[in-house]
């Protein structure tokens, strides 16, 4: 109740009812080991927290208060399950709860501290230009931006923030966790880079809990691969530092469409933020489906699986991979038990069919003959020794659970299309990265327990290294996110526009009035709406649109105007570079009204866009 007059203590009462609160709650519902209670409770907490307020705000509206509201119903089950059951963390439980080695303790949260020092370098950091959005985050980011501060500027039920007139199909309740928590507060945009690195250190603690059924060993060489381990693209690295040629913006490891194509986990992890949840969320379902005869584990499997459609819907899909792997493997004992995963999966329907993106898996080698070419030289070259690893603890039976699903996760991109863009099948090497990592672990920690551990420390290094490139690529560039004049003229757009304006703007990434003003505009960088499943040809009209509106006549103006419902037209630097006297020819139009003009950024207000509409 304090955080009503302390915009400090309201985020903090966010950060606990999102992050802990149902998972404590819950936690002793389910046969979980300690271990996996540490990956349950903020996994849980994060889904279901996040449900519970959107629901709440379908019905009541998305607001300060709807949230509060949703922290008070989670605070009355709490009560409820302390009067009916006792104190869910009695002190005996919390110590037994919480006794993790120092080494453990270390591994996590050196996790956490190498990823928030990297984020908050890279990631919504002022510097004497502006504010930087560098390294990974160049392209991506802004995106996550435009989701949640529209969403906090009335954008509820959301459509997309950058490709005005469609609903959000895209897995977003990660942007709108934090959405929530910076709600809260007011504005906090410095708040990303934090959750963030959270996430990365729940990624984690997820990967530990699957892999410490194995021995503690298997599962710490687990997590160090699982976060930062990759495959061989940092040859490049050292080639550039041997001959001097080195620089980090043009040595990045990662090369798109060519031999070392895939990004690295470490990477995907700095700024795909659905990824964020759903990589967690798929380890904690393989944890729990290792036990196929407790219904309880596999109903607890089953929730998860329904619950994270909406945060990343390709972690759905191989939550089900992982679940059919096991009915294959034990279909001689199948009974109606494997329905405690089913029934409650389907949590996942009313997002499934709320007007997405039409589904559609097809027989395809697309990925292959656009990326891969040569399966074995590509997969190897980019997976590394960890993928080898994987490959050779196939000699020895056992593990088949783990074995089955990471070939089968692996196979999925070489012969199905399941996305609107053929590159975005990648992401299931990204899910087949967590049993490939595992396998890697259990074998490496075999190794250590007959031999040297220099000889594991070599094999875990090797394979960490490209992330030491990403860490360097991501602290020593410095692309810009805005400017500080565009970061005046976005504090401008939120506090003189109307919710849900809509913004006429060129088609880039980077754009003030929506990624810091949370306002609407027409159309933006081609591959986001085209990769969320809108068509390229309508996508490619919006962008001739957009070109007429700002170099055409007056009357092509009206038109795209009209047509999309502009409320104001922005020049930046963007629209002056592409668009050469743009702003001479907007300053003629006589039902434009120029309110904003400083540091040559103007924005110009539809002042009778109701007359526009009916006279054009």
């Amino acid at each position: 109740m304090a955080s009503v007059v302390s915009g400090y203590l309201a985020v903090i009462a966010a950060l606990v009812f999102t992050f802990l609160a149902p998972g404590l709650i819950g936690y002793r519902f389910f046969n979980l080991k300690v271990y996996e209670v540490w990956a349950f409770v903020p996994v849980f907490s994060v889904l279901v927290s996040v449900g519970m307020v959107y629901y709440l705000s379908l019905a009541l509206g998305y607001s300060y208060w709807t949230i509060l509201l949703g922290f008070l119903i989670l605070t009355s089950l709490y009560t409820l399950v302390v009067y009916k059951k006792g104190e869910p963390l009695k002190p005996k439980d919390l110590l037994r709860l919480f006794q993790i080695k120092k080494s453990t303790l270390l591994l996590f949260g050196g996790v956490f501290l190498i990823s928030l020092a990297v984020l908050c370098v890279s990631v919504w950091r002022g510097n004497e230009y502006g504010i930087v959005m560098t390294g990974s985050n160049w392209q991506d980011t802004p995106f996550h931006y435009e989701i949640i501060e529209s969403i906090n500027q009335g954008n509820f039920p959301p459509q997309t923030p950058n490709y005005i007139g469609t609903p959000l199909t895209y897995h977003y309740f990660v942007d709108f966790h934090t959405a929530i928590v910076e709600k809260m507060y007011g504005y906090l945009p410095m708040l990303l880079p934090v959750l963030n690195a959270v996430f990365i250190g729940i990624f984690a603690v997820a990967v530990y809990a699957l892999a410490r059924f194995y021995g503690r060993w298997a599962a710490i060489i687990a997590v160090v691969l699982g976060v930062f381990g990759w495959g061989l693209s940092y040859v490049g690295l050292f080639s550039a530092f041997f001959s001097g040629t080195f620089s980090p913006y043009q040595n990045y490891i990662y090369q798109f469409g060519d031999l070392f194509g895939l990004p690295s986990m470490f990477d995907n992890l700095l700024q795909q933020r659905p990824l964020l949840m759903g990589l967690p969320v798929f380890a904690l379902v393989l944890a729990l489906l290792r036990d196929m005869s407790s219904q309880n584990r596999l109903l607890l499997a089953g929730i998860l699986t329904g619950l994270v459609f909406p945060f990343h819907n390709v972690a759905f899909f191989c939550c089900y991979v992982a679940f059919a792997v096991v009915v294959i493997l034990n279909i001689r004992k199948l009974n109606r038990g494997y329905l405690y995963f089913l029934l409650p999966s389907v949590l996942a329907l009313p997002f499934i069919f709320a007007g997405g993106p039409p589904i559609s898996i097809s027989f395809s080698s697309a990925f292959i003959a656009e990326f891969a070419h040569n399966p074995f030289i590509y997969y190897f070259l980019n997976l590394g020794i960890p993928f080898i690893l994987a490959l050779v603890s196939f000699v020895k039976p056992g593990y088949a659970y783990l074995k089955l699903t990471f070939l089968v996760l692996v196979l999925i991109p070489n012969i199905l299309i399941m996305t609107p863009w053929v590159w975005d099948m990648y992401k299931f090497f990204m899910f087949a990265w967590i049993p490939i990592v595992v396998l890697s672990g259990i074998l490496l920690s075999k190794v250590l327990s007959k031999t040297s551990r220099v000889v594991v420390l070599t094999v875990v290094l090797l394979s960490v290294i490209t992330s030491a490139s990403v860490i360097v690529y991501n602290v020593n560039t410095d692309f810009s996110a805005v400017s500080w004049s565009e970061y005046q003229l976005g504090m401008w757009v939120r506090d003189n526009t109307p919710e849900g304006s809509v913004f006429l703007t060129y088609y880039s990434i980077q754009c003030p009035p929506s990624m810091v003003g949370g306002r609407l505009r027409v159309s933006s960088y081609v591959y986001w709406p085209y990769g969320h499943g809108e068509p390229l040809g309508e996508v490619q009209a919006r962008e001739k649109a957009i070109n007429e509106a700002y170099t055409g006549s007056e009357s092509q103006l009206a038109a795209t105007v009209q047509h999309y419902q502009v409320n104001y037209v922005y020049v930046g630097g963007d629209e002056q570079q592409n668009y050469p006297g743009c702003v001479a020819r907007l300053d003629a139009v006589d039902w434009l009204t120029q309110v904003y003009s400083e540091n040559e950024r103007y924005i110009y207000e539809v002042t009778d866009l109701n007359g526009l509409h009916s006279d054009t």
